[in-house]
């Protein structure tokens, strides 16, 4: 063997070598990916079977018919004096939305009561800023946060760092269609959890 076909050789075997390195570390990092997503869907916070203790407040990002509708049974339950539902969206008002729920007689009355809208946050820090100022305004310090269970670990972190001075409780809802136990089989499912879970690592890392 001529010494150029040596050297091609040689170069050959260390690009095979390095493309099995790469390959391994690539496997080894889905695995380790597909670990901390298993186990964040295995942790999710469950829904409590028996009504909470009383806050002064409860708040409801939207994003989920379910939320409000736990938190106004929350609310008529006595578990707090007031709710705000945040970031519902300039254009809709608490007819339009005592409308798009499709209230009992009970809910639309404490609903017409205690309820507060919020129109600016746009997300989960602006949930957590709105709450703020409302319980800021209300002379609130104990409030409990309504949210999904996928929701809830990240807008607990957001609440938590802006709300620093307030007891923050979270409360979770479970949406009817997410298979969290079996999620890998479950495209939705994987997507919403993997989203979740990667805004949670970067609310993580700020804080």
């Amino acid at each position: 063997m001529t010494q150029p076909e040596q050297t091609s050789q040689t170069h050959h075997h260390k690009a095979r070598a390095q493309l099995r390195r790469v390959l391994k570390l690539g496997v080894m990092g889905l695995l380790v990916v597909l670990a901390c997503l298993q186990h964040f869907a295995l942790t999710l916070p469950q829904p409590e079977s028996l009504l909470p203790g009383r806050t002064d407040g409860l708040v409801v990002p939207t994003g989920g018919q379910a939320r409000i509708q736990e938190g106004l049974r929350l609310l008529h339950s006595g578990a707090a004096s007031r709710m705000l539902i945040t970031g519902v969206g300039q254009d809709v008002s608490k007819q339009v939305l005592a409308t798009e729920l499709k209230l009992t007689a009970d809910h639309l009355q404490t609903f017409t009561c205690c309820v507060d809208i919020d129109k600016v946050a746009l997300d989960t820090k602006g949930n957590a800023k709105a709450a703020l100022i409302w319980a800021e305004a209300r002379q609130f310090s104990t409030l409990r946060l309504v949210t999904a269970n996928y929701h809830l670990p990240r807008a607990h972190l957001e609440f938590s760092r802006l709300l620093p001075h307030h007891k923050v409780t979270g409360w979770p809802v479970t949406p009817p269609d997410l298979q969290a136990r079996d999620w890998y089989w479950h495209w939705p499912t994987v997507r919403l959890l993997t989203r979740e879970y990667a805004k949670y690592l970067f609310a993580l890392i700020q804080s």
